[in-house]
């Protein structure tokens, strides 16, 4: 009997999923739509999706558009921005310390002297905090919290800065900023460099930078800088992005190193390395949304003229670049062709061997060159990425904490460069 009886329940449930089956599809849903799970996710989580690779792991969590990553130069804590604040937390854990109130609008920090950081943004949130949109902006040197629960200290050290670095240690953070105005005269352009040490102690360097500096890369040793200047209003820059050099010890004036032709710009800074400058250039108006006419060039020490590096390939699009700290290496993040999924790479400036150092399928990976950072000891590389979402998900946390952006900071390793 009870099998009787089982076997005839059997049979109810199929003649019902039959009638269900039969049913039309209208409003039950149709195309993309239909069969599609919703499924809990865990609080404030998004989905990773399938990841980088072997051995990429994630150093954050929850939603949020994360960027700007920078390690500790002890290598043991990362700091980044989520949503204009200014975040550090152990390299591993989940728990963070905020070094930004809300309704700050940070776009970078830099480590300086372990514990502090430097900071490029604005105080109060007033539109985009990017340099190229609205031009120099104020730099800060923040501090940790006396005590849980008493914010951190936040110090303007320089107006109207354009471009920063820190050395590979962390003893010392370049800037160039907006050069003041003498006896009222008229305004000109010109940029002035300083440096940061210790808890905030600011110097500036002597004489002046004739332009407006967008971009700036210090070598390791903290002698020698490279700047990028804003395309000239007249004469022979006149809509040409100039490149200099500039040696800070022994102080000397800067020197020319390349000027581009007229209407080609730079993808972020340019990048000091053993094997003269490296940068990523191209026509916008030719390379559309999708950065196609972009090219990776150098600048070889001894030379003044800008060429493409072939050792990445004819088809290469490079989109932000990262010169290791002892600068010999290159991190490059790019796609082999235009139907290539986004990776990152790391060139051997010196065996001028390109390496993959990602192997990602369907990961949305930030190419913006700040959200790309070495660790300090050159052993992996820290960059941005998303998992692309394939259907509706749901999230335990209220509407007004979550982002659309579900950015998070991976660690890549790619080894010491010893090899």
């Amino acid at each position: 009997m009870l099998c009787s009886k089982a076997t005839g329940r059997g049979a109810l449930i199929t003649a019902l999923l039959a009638v269900l089956a039969a049913l039309p599809a209208a409003g039950c849903g149709s195309g993309e739509d239909e069969g599609v799970a919703i499924r809990p996710a865990q609080v404030g989580v998004a989905e990773a999706g399938p990841g980088l690779g072997p051995g990429a792991r994630a150093l954050s969590l929850g939603p949020g558009d994360k960027g700007s990553p920078r390690v500790s130069p002890s290598g043991d804590r990362v700091a980044f921005v989520l949503d204009g604040s200014v975040l550090e937390k152990p390299l591993f854990a989940r728990s963070f310390g905020r070094r930004t109130e809300d309704g700050f609008d940070a776009e970078r920090a830099e480590w300086l002297s372990g514990e502090n950081l430097v900071v490029l943004g604005r105080e109060a949130a007033g539109g985009s905090a990017e340099t190229g949109a609205e031009g120099p902006i104020p730099l800060f040197l923040t501090r940790p919290g006396d005590a849980p629960g008493i914010p951190p200290g936040l110090l303007e050290i320089s107006e109207g800065v354009g471009a920063v670095d820190a050395d590979p240690e962390g003893k010392a953070v370049f800037a160039a900023a907006e050069a003041p105005l003498a006896n009222g005269a008229p305004p000109a352009e010109s940029s002035k460099l300083l440096v940061v040490r210790g808890r905030g102690q600011v110097r500036f360097y002597p004489g002046t930078i004739p332009g407006r500096v967008t971009g700036l890369s210090v070598s390791p040793d903290g002698r020698e800088a490279v700047l990028a200047l804003a395309p000239g209003e007249g004469g022979e820059t006149e809509g040409r992005v100039e490149l200099l050099s500039y040696r800070f010890f022994p102080h000397g004036p800067p020197r020319r190193a390349a000027l581009l032709p007229e209407g080609i710009e730079l993808l972020g800074s340019p990048q000091w390395t053993s094997r003269g400058i490296h940068f990523v250039a191209g026509d916008p108006a030719e390379a559309g949304e999708e950065q196609n006419g972009f090219v990776l060039y150098r600048v070889p020490r001894g030379s003044d003229r800008p060429e493409p590096v072939r050792d990445v390939g004819e088809g290469f699009l490079p989109a932000g670049i990262c010169a290791s700290p002892e600068g010999d290496r290159l991190a490059v993040v790019g796609r082999r062709s235009p139907d290539s999924p986004t990776n990152l790479y790391v060139l051997d400036l010196a065996s001028e061997a390109l390496e993959t150092a990602t192997a990602n399928e369907d990961m949305e990976v930030k190419t913006n060159p700040r959200d790309l950072t070495w660790s300090p000891d050159g052993s992996y590389v820290v960059l941005v990425a998303r998992g692309v979402l394939s259907g509706p998900e749901t999230y335990g946390a209220p509407a007004a904490s979550l982002s659309s952006a579900f950015y998070n900071l991976y660690r890549v390793p790619v080894g010491d460069g010893s090899g």
